[in-house]
């Protein structure tokens, strides 16, 4: 049971940490076509 906790705390923390920074860094979300037109 205990490895299920651990699991299941492990993965919602990456998916928080992931959804943070979609939500604070907009231009993570449009992918890669943007940094490609900042770097040229």
């Amino acid at each position: 049971m205990g490895q299920l906790i651990m699991l299941g705390t492990l993965f919602g923390l990456i998916i928080l940490i992931f959804g943070l920074v979609l939500y604070f860094d907009p231009d993570a979300r449009r992918g890669k076509t943007t940094s490609e037109d900042q770097s040229r």
